[in-house]
C-alpha cells in the first residue's frame, strides 16, 4: 500500500557557485590563503553586493587547472 504524498519531491538544485570557505577547501588550503588567491585580477569571481564574494565553480576549476599547466 503506498501513502499519498501531497509534497512531490523537488529536483536537487545544484549550485552554479561555491563560497571563499568552500573553495579552500577543495583546494586543502586555509580561508587566509585562499582569501589571497581570490584578491587576484585572473581569478574568476562574482562581487554580489559590498562584501559578499561568490566563486562560479566551472570557472574555479578551470581557473586550477591553468594554473596547475602553467607551473610544470
Amino acid at each position: 500500500m503506498e501513502l499519498y504524498n501531497p509534497q512531490p519531491q523537488r529536483e536537487k538544485i545544484e549550485k552554479l557557485t561555491i563560497s571563499i570557505k568552500e573553495a579552500a577547501q577543495m583546494l586543502g588550503i586555509s580561508y587566509n590563503v585562499m582569501l589571497t588567491l581570490v584578491h587576484r585580477r585572473d581569478f574568476p569571481k562574482i562581487l554580489a553586493g559590498q562584501r559578499r564574494i561568490l566563486i562560479p565553480k566551472e570557472a574555479f576549476i578551470r581557473w586550477v587547472n591553468e594554473q596547475a599547466c602553467q607551473n610544470k
